[in-house]
């Protein structure tokens, strides 16, 4: 029946079951990317929560010897675990978890930010991917089963971090702030306070100071830690090696990655990135607080800062720290993407294969 020989009543009808049908999808829509954003904030305050006690002795270890005013004691610590006594000795047990609080606050958006743009970014890809092998005419498996590519993975890490770190950067600078405080040394009551008087003291700029190094750590740190992690996935769900570490999905049937093997990709790719960028992390942690120990003649760029630092204390100072950031990437990334797709899967969030 053409629409002309329908009357009113039925076109009228059809048009508001399309209308209805286009608000519903808009709803799943914005419902999904709501859970998206639920699943990858509460991931990420989780896994920093979990694994802040080695979070603040990285950081004492990167910057001790720029606040130390003892010449020959640049290291905060000669061990690992004699740093950790010295912290506990300083502010008894609870002062691992210090600055702990702003960590949650900047994590929960950073992280939701990070997965957000991350699976939004991957599919735009996947479907720019597809339709150039269709063009070509080379549309093989790969993209019947819209699997990403290793390049794909690669730039959709690198926009969620550079995203996520401009996002959230004022809150990661406070932190930081707040982490490296001394007991009886204190310069902010708190996260509020922390933020008044930064923007009184450096103004507006001062709560970006050292974006540039921490842009240079974030970009390829997600971008190599989501590309490695997706492809591990890949390798692992599909080799017969791994089979018995392999889960099925009850309700589809589906294999999926196990406790085991989320925590074996996780870490792999987290120490590899950590690896990686672990001396600019180093530089613009020095960045961040140098405005609060270092009067403004004496400051140094991130250039000058890397500079010096190897003059001083050789190439080991860039990496000073390190051993406690190996030892946080598997309970930090193993933690973090374990809970993400434990939310994912109990919300029933549709997601992009990784």
């Amino acid at each position: 029946m053409s629409s002309k020989n329908m009357n009113p009543a039925t076109l009228k009808k059809i048009a508001d079951n399309g209308e209805d049908k286009k608000l519903k999808n808009n709803d799943t829509r914005y419902l999904s990317a709501l859970k998206h954003l639920f699943c990858g904030g509460v991931a990420g305050s989780v896994a920093k929560t979990v694994t802040a006690p080695l979070s603040r002795l990285t950081i004492l270890f990167q910057v001790h010897s720029l606040v130390t005013t003892k010449e020959k004691r640049p290291k905060f610590s000669m061990t690992f675990s004699g740093g950790l006594k010295k912290i506990v000795e300083r502010g008894g047990l609870i002062s691992l978890w210090k600055g702990n609080g702003t960590s949650v606050l900047h994590r929960f958006p950073f992280s939701a930010i990070n997965f957000f743009v991350y699976e939004n970014m991957l599919e735009v890809m996947t479907t720019l991917e597809q339709s150039r092998g269709k063009e070509n005419n080379k549309y093989s498996n790969k993209f019947e089963k819209s699997e990403p590519s290793k390049l794909a993975r690669f730039i959709s890490g690198a926009s969620a971090g550079s995203v996520a770190c401009i996002a959230c950067y004022p809150l990661d600078l406070v932190r930081t702030r707040l982490t490296t405080e001394l007991p009886g040394k204190e310069h902010y009551k708190g996260i509020t306070d922390a933020f008044q008087k930064i923007l009184n003291t450096e103004g507006f700029v001062g709560l970006y100071s050292g974006l540039r190094p921490t842009l240079f750590v974030a970009v390829p740190n997600f971008a190599i830690s989501y590309t490695v992690y997706g492809t591990l996935k890949e390798y692992v769900l599909d080799d017969e090696l791994f089979y018995n570490l392999r889960r099925i999905d009850d309700k589809s049937g589906e294999e999926k990655l196990g406790l085991n093997l989320t925590l074996l990709c996780g870490a792999a790719s987290g120490s590899l990135a950590t690896l990686i960028t672990f001396p600019f992390d180093t530089i613009r942690r020095r960045m961040q607080i140098q405005n609060l120990h270092i009067e403004p003649s004496k400051r140094m760029s991130a250039t000058e800062q890397i500079l010096n630092l190897y003059r001083n204390e050789g190439g080991k100072g860039l990496y000073r720290g390190l051993t406690p950031e190996l030892v946080k990437v598997v309970p930090m990334v193993g933690t973090m993407f374990l809970v993400y797709e434990f939310l994912k899967e109990h919300l029933e969030v549709d997601r992009q294969k990784r």
